[in-house]
């Protein structure tokens, strides 16, 4: 007897695993979570003007380019000294060597619960 399965995009969209389902804001926002610490902290404008989209993060403090490259775009004035110990240049790429095990294991228990 045939086995009758529904279409690959109903079984994605149930798991929540399609584009901007509620995984990918899930992980959106666990990544924001872990990211923070790494974030450059002075008086803490740079990580709290931030804009989460399902599938990005964007830190829209006027500096934050400069912080996140170290420099400005013209290579001039370097940034030597970061406020926060532990914070510094490319957060993103800091966390996910640090910590995207986590981030999985937390978005593997968010699907293991059925996106609850």
């Amino acid at each position: 007897m045939p086995v009758k399965m529904q279409p690959t995009s109903v079984i994605k969209a149930h798991l929540g695993i399609e584009p901007n389902g509620r995984v990918q804001k899930f992980f959106t926002n666990t990544c924001y979570k872990h990211m923070d610490k790494y974030v450059p902290k002075d008086e803490g404008n740079l990580r709290t003007i931030v804009d989460i989209e399902n599938d990005s993060i964007t830190y829209e403090s006027p500096y934050a380019r400069y912080q996140y490259y170290g420099m400005r775009d013209d290579g001039t004035h370097v940034v030597k000294n970061y406020t926060t110990p532990g914070t510094g240049p490319y957060w993103d790429k800091r966390m996910v060597s640090a910590e995207m095990q986590d981030v999985v294991k937390e978005i593997q228990n968010y699907v293991n619960r059925g996106g609850k």
